[in-house]
């Protein structure tokens, strides 16, 4: 049952793009269990339930007539929507980054112009850690550390892009914005780390993990997502402290990803590998199939080199930023967040053999 705890009065009627997405499902939820009212923008995929707070438009990023009908008498918007391409390098062809472009830019730069003609107040914008990491080791990135310099994926290319959009938009025709960057978002329903984790141990072909078991990373559960766009949306206003400003949201519990997953390898019965691959023997065999993939069409790498980045290099961020200005803390630590995905994900793990 919802229950008002005055965030309504707060943030007025609000918009979620991507609503039928992993983050803006969660994001509309909570949303209405707090007594908001949601308009709900979904392209192909249908939302999953329904409520009497909640009403729905139909239309995408790339049709400037939906998103202008969808933001008409809306106050706040959470932008999650995002094409997610993972491949790049000099190779790439236009076709696969124009796509990425078209949604993420472009569609950004059109629900920018569509808060500005509807007066919308706040836009809070679903981001990446990846806008700032290039690669090379870097611990604790905050508010100080540049873009990257040397994006390894069409979709850092983009979300770079989109963010410079959003922070640029901040305070012009009464439209207030800031930046969110989560990295790794999991939780316990389908997603992109724990699905393909999880089908792999099944399959048995979780063997080995790539580069030092020193390096480290970081993760972002969805709950704790959802609770920094909400703290950040009621600090956008013109002497909010969220205006114009990004912030890096996650578990700040910084681990090996190998250690990240022990418990969900662990509790699904099976053993975490010990032997270990270096990096440096993977990336170039990467490299070259992701070259073949776009000059001669073969399939693409299962695991492109940004993702093999993501995995083998530290790179984390600190939330002290997110702290100071929202009073952003995680609502649920990693180990509770763990705990709460280890029934999906044994229920994953029994779906994948029922059906070997």
């Amino acid at each position: 049952m919802s229950q008002s705890d005055g965030l309504s009065a707060q943030l007025g009627v609000c918009l979620v793009t991507g609503a039928a997405g992993f983050v803006g499902s969660n994001l509309v939820r909570t949303l209405l269990d707090r007594g908001v009212e949601v308009r709900a923008l979904v392209h192909r995929t249908p939302l999953a339930f329904e409520h009497p707070g909640l009403s729905t438009v139909k239309g995408g990023l790339e049709d400037p007539a939906s998103l202008s009908a969808a933001c008409r008498g809306v106050d706040t918007v959470f932008h999650t929507a995002a094409a997610i391409a993972l491949l790049g390098g000099k190779h790439v062809t236009s076709a696969y980054r124009d796509a990425a472009w078209r949604v993420n830019v472009t569609g950004t730069e059109r629900l920018i112009e569509a808060c500005r003609a509807n007066a919308v107040q706040r836009l809070v914008y679903t981001s990446s850690v990846d806008v700032c990491f290039d690669g090379s080791p870097c611990a604790d990135m905050d508010q100080r550390t540049p873009y990257a310099a040397r994006p390894a994926s069409v979709y850092q290319e983009t979300k770079i892009a989109a963010e410079r959009q959003v922070l640029a938009a901040n305070g012009r025709a009464g439209l207030y914005t800031c930046a969110l960057r989560a990295d790794g978002i999991y939780g316990p329903e389908p997603n992109i780390i724990l699905d393909t984790v999880v089908e792999q141990v099944a399959l048995g072909r979780f063997k080995a993990g790539i580069g030092s078991a020193d390096t480290l990373q970081d993760n972002t559960f969805v709950g704790n997502l959802v609770h920094g766009e909400i703290l950040a949306a009621q600090h956008l206003g013109p002497d909010g402290a969220a205006s114009g400003k990004a912030y890096f949201i996650t578990d700040y519990a910084p681990q090996n990803t190998f250690e990240f997953l022990r418990p969900i390898i662990e509790g699904l019965g099976e053993k975490v590998p010990t032997l270990r691959i270096p990096r440096a023997l993977v990336r170039p065999v990467l490299e070259l199939w992701q070259t073949l993939h776009f000059r001669m069409g073969l399939p693409a790498p299962a695991l492109t080199p940004h993702e093999l980045d993501k995995v083998s290099v530290t790179h984390y961020a600190s939330i002290a930023d997110a702290a100071r200005d929202l009073g952003y803390q995680p609502v649920t630590p990693y180990a509770e967040a763990i705990a709460q995905c280890l029934p999906y994900c044994k229920k994953v793990f029994a779906d994948v053999n029922a059906r070997r």
